[in-house]
């Protein structure tokens, strides 16, 4: 007995291929795919790297967890699109006197069955797969590192215990949908007439209203440190507005062209309207899926191919110099030529000459700007685009590394913002001094470079001399509760060196002589691998992923198709009989599938145009400035992805067009 269903559930597989086969292949890719990330984010090979490529591993999980949780609701949708599509089939097993509890054992099988064959083409392909995707992110950040055939346990593991638990789930959505069936009444269910659906404006608003809000945070937030806070939100009324859209929007306007008699009333415009309302209703759901999925391949790929051919301009923003020097201990005048000193010793010593030398004493900030205020907090709570970090240097300092002759009263500054941000004002108070600005400048040459200057808008506050300095210092001591004797200044050393390939020697040689263990150095060259390297595995990482949401709005679209050719088959059949032409017929057909099918991508296109400001924003934490790269890279994957939208609507009409033919 237990071998008739088995093989009752082999032979349904078989006679459902056209259904089946698409959710198996798209299965597979989804399963190599997780195990190939998780491979590379938990495995041992990019350890091997210099430096371990630890921003790169962190990345790589960040994907691990998107497509685990993107694979569940793919999966799911999926399957229970195939369950809806075969209900006329459980009716007629139901007709020929099998149980639902059979029914369900049947399905049962097929699901482990589909399981099985899955998980084992899956990992396979995923390990045969794992050494070129290897050699692929390798590639991409030019590191020239060999490694054998691997395996990893762990990612096998965690791969066969997500999709297993996956389909387990499956299983008792399996038994559950089964139970609730009536099977019986799903045989004349095709026979009932189909209601035309209600306008409803309430909804229609609401998702009009959430796509407008998710425009305008789009459009108006200007900090990059709220733009990630706002991101999600934004995302979030964006989707669901989607959903609205196609849902309810679509039908209102088509309710309101049909209302309009002058046009409806014309054979080409009633046909396509009417057919049109009918069609939104069925696919709504599936047609704000693809405009999603378009959308998210549009984000991602034009996103992280922007951050990797800007990463030569943003490593140099970030490097802005060979090695960066800065000390926070005992910081004084005198030791900031004690720093210069040994600097020249050390290069001396490598056999090499200092170049480019920026050197000054700074106080560092980071507070939270009211009005023209800026004061030192410990926990940043509520608007982040308040908060500002603030260098304050003498004017002496300022006259040495820009090579100018400026001048200042006491209570005056002069005052550089990055390119992030701007200052209205004509005076500023930075921790409850109060300082006139005599001049804005447009550019500072001595800029940082370190991370968290380029995170939050940097202002350079100038000051005539060491007693401004100290009046911000002792003031900030005091907030802090520090005493005297500890130190508040900076000494901050960049330079360059006239042979790159030795900056390790210099750093070891600084190192020896410098015992002070409370100084930061930071060689360009020696932190090259991990800083691109982390920007080549946002573009794997975004490769990875959009190649994940093209296969699934590939399988989304075939089977939209699919279903729409079963469903217009019998109703193109009465056309024909009512007097209607085959090439009416088809124009017919070819007007409402060009509309439908190419909405999504319209819309898609509209939602990622709209997002590029807050992308910008966001790309600016990346050190990603310029913007023309970002729209290059943009411009080419939209126009990349609708050439491969159109070949995949060319492919699944030709399906549909035969189907209605049968």
């Amino acid at each position: 007995m237990n071998l008739f269903y088995s093989k009752f559930a082999l032979n349904n597989l078989v006679k459902n291929k056209r259904f089946i086969l698409p959710y198996i292949l798209s299965t597979i890719f989804t399963i190599a795919s997780f195990y190939i990330l998780t491979s590379l984010s938990l495995g041992k090979n990019l350890d091997k790297l210099p430096q371990g490529i630890s921003a790169t591993k962190q990345v790589l999980g960040f994907g691990v967890i998107v497509i685990a949780i993107f694979s569940a609701i793919f999966l799911f949708y999926t399957y229970s699109f195939l369950i809806k599509r075969r209900v006329r089939e459980f009716g007629l097993y139901s007709v020929l006197g099998m149980t639902k509890k059979q029914i369900a054992r049947i399905l049962i099988l097929e699901t482990i069955f589909i399981a099985v064959i899955t998980l084992v083409f899956g990992l396979a392909f995923g390990l045969l797969f794992d050494k070129l995707m290897l050699l692929v992110l390798l590639k991409l950040f030019t590191a020239g590192v060999s490694f054998g055939f691997v395996i990893t346990p762990i990612a096998v593991f965690l791969t066969i215990l997500l999709f297993g638990g996956i389909f387990f789930l499956l299983l008792i959505y399996t038994v559950i949908k089964i139970s609730r069936l009536k099977i019986v009444a799903l045989l004349k269910e095709e026979n009932n007439g189909e209601r035309e659906p209600k306008a409803r404006f309430i909804l229609a608003i609401l998702g009009l209203g959430l796509t407008g809000y998710g425009y305008y945070l789009a459009q108006t937030i200007q900090n990059p440190i709220k733009a990630i806070t706002m991101f999600f939100i934004a995302v979030l009324a964006v989707i669901f507005g989607t959903y609205l859209i196609f849902m309810a929007v679509s039908i209102t306007v088509l309710k309101l062209m049909k209302n309009n008699k002058t046009f409806y009333y014309k054979p080409k415009n009633f046909i396509s309207v009417s057919g049109l309302l009918y069609r939104m209703k069925r696919n709504a759901v599936g047609l704000a899926n693809i405009c999603i999925l378009s959308t998210m391949v549009l984000v991602t790929m034009g996103t992280t191919s922007a951050l990797y051919a800007g990463s030569e301009d943003a490593y140099n923003t970030r490097f802005p110099r060979d090695i960066i020097i800065i000390n926070g201990y005992r910081s004084t005048e005198g030791k900031l030529a004690e720093i210069e000193k040994n600097v020249k010793k050390a290069t001396q010593d490598a056999g090499v000459e200092t170049k480019d030398l920026v050197s000054y004493n700074m106080l560092n900030v980071v507070g939270r700007l009211n009005g023209t205020e800026i004061n030192y907090e410990s926990e940043f709570t509520g608007s982040f685009d308040k908060i500002k970090s603030i260098v304050v240097l003498e004017l002496k300092d300022y006259n040495k590394v820009s090579k100018e002759q400026k001048t200042l009263n006491t209570g005056e500054t002069l005052l550089f913002i990055d390119k992030k941000g701007k200052y209205e004002a004509n005076e500023i108070t930075v921790q409850g001094v109060n300082l006139k600005i005599k001049e804005k400048l447009t550019d500072f040459p001595g800029a940082l470079g370190t991370a968290a200057a380029n995170i939050m808008d940097t202002y350079y506050v100038v000051v005539k001399d060491n007693a401004d300095v100290k009046k911000i210092e002792s003031a900030l001591k005091k907030k802090l509760n520090i005493s005297d004797g500890e130190g508040g200044i900076f000494n901050y050393v960049g330079f360059n060196i006239s042979d790159k390939s030795k900056e390790a020697k210099v750093i070891e040689n600084f190192k020896q002589l410098e015992k002070e263990g409370n100084i930061n150095i930071e060689g360009k060259a020696e932190n090259e691998t991990n800083f691109k390297g982390f920007y080549a595995s946002f573009l794997f990482i975004g490769m990875f992923i959009s190649m994940i949401f093209v296969v699934s709005q590939v399988v989304i679209m075939y089977y939209k198709q699919i279903s729409e050719g079963y469903e217009d088959k019998g109703k193109f059949g009465i056309m024909r009989k009512v007097g209607l032409t085959d090439r009416q017929i088809k124009q017919s057909i070819r007007s409402q599938v060009l509309m439908i099918f190419f909405a999504p991508l319209a819309i898609a296109t509209l939602h990622t145009v709209v997002a590029y400001p807050f992308i910008e924003k966001i790309l600016k934490l990346f050190l990603a400035t310029d913007n023309n790269v970002f729209l290059i890279a943009l411009a080419v994957t939209i126009a990349v992805f609708a050439v491969f939208y159109l070949i995949v609507y060319l492919i699944t009409s030709r399906i549909y067009y035969r189907i209605i033919k049968e």
